[in-house]
């Protein structure tokens, strides 16, 4: 027979009811995912396929120019500038922070490489590539760069938003056991 009390740990109850522990709890998730996002940005970039797409190959002129047939990789910097930052418990902003200046002021490197670009020729182009060995058309007006996505195709790709997902729920998951 019940006496009518309730039993357990109420000091425990108490703790993980509290909102600033539950801020705490998901600040600290918040941190993981970012961590993870970031990395698997950087491994979609070195694997070439990030969110298991693989990237567009580059042209041939561009592979003998840079010695390599890596995309998006020269020196490291645009995958080791992938980065998070977290805005909130449940927000985390995932991205990079790469802008190189340009001739008309900074370009975003990393769009150009996650959407795609068109470049138009101009006459002082088509002579340094020319110069460079690669003879243009007369009629090229545009260099078309394809997208190479490796933001989107990561952060949309279902093995990686489970992954995320079970980041957040283990630590809901500890906290309340």
């Amino acid at each position: 027979m019940s006496s009518g009390g309730l039993t357990g740990d109420w000091d425990k109850a108490l703790k993980m009811l509290n909102p600033a522990y539950l801020k705490q709890t998901l600040t600290r998730a918040a941190n993981r995912a970012g961590v993870f996002a970031s990395g698997e940005i950087k491994r979609g970039i070195t694997s070439q396929a990030p969110g298991g797409k693989q990237f567009a190959p580059l042209h041939p002129f561009t592979i003998a120019q840079k010695k390599s047939s890596k995309a998006l990789i020269d020196h490291g910097d645009l995958r080791n500038s992938a980065t998070y930052e977290v805005l909130s418990p449940t927000k985390i902003l995932v991205g990079v922070k790469k802008v190189v200046q340009g001739k008309n002021g900074p370009v975003d490197i990393a769009a150009v490489h996650e959407y795609g670009c068109t470049i138009r020729v101009t006459d002082k182009m088509r002579g340094y590539l020319h110069s460079q060995g690669l003879h243009l058309k007369k009629t090229t007006q545009f260099i078309r760069i394809p997208e190479r996505s490796f933001l989107r195709a990561t952060l949309n790709d279902p093995a990686f938003r489970r992954k995320l997902e079970g980041i957040y729920t283990q630590a809901i998951t500890e906290a309340f056991a």
